[in-house]
């Protein structure tokens, strides 16, 4: 007789997943545009170079970057690389839980050409690139 009080296994969700990569994403999308809505708001162009210099510096790109990865890594990519359990992957099709897999993977692809771009020196941030 099985125990009444243990639960099966948490499967994991593809929408959570793909709410964790799409907040990851906005998030670094508002940052990167904060120097353009001050922008928006001033005419001074001194303050305008000022904020981004401070703002969008490559280090916390970098930072920012690697920060968002560790998160999408945990809580999106392994999850459902490797579910908590495996007879879960022959109950149901997959469709949805592959499709946002494979977008984790090209958000970590993406931005480590990015990190690599930051690193070399290829990548130089101005403010006329907003």
């Amino acid at each position: 007789m099985a125990n009444p009080t243990t639960s099966p296994p948490p499967t994991t969700s593809p929408g959570r997943c793909l709410a964790v990569l799409l907040t990851a994403c906005a998030l670094l999308w508002t940052w990167w545009q904060v120097p353009g809505w001050y922008r928006l708001g001033s005419d001074d162009a001194a303050g305008l170079g000022a904020l981004v210099q401070l703002w969008q510096q490559p280090w916390l790109l970098a930072l920012l970057l690697a920060v968002a990865n560790v998160v999408i890594l945990y809580r999106a990519t392994l999850p459902l690389a490797l579910p908590a359990d495996p007879a879960s992957l022959l109950d149901r099709p997959r469709y949805l839980a592959d499709f946002v897999f494979w977008l984790c993977v090209v958000f970590h692809l993406a931005s480590l050409v990015l990190l690599l771009l930051i690193g070399s020196g290829g990548l130089t941030l101005d403010p006329l690139w907003l």
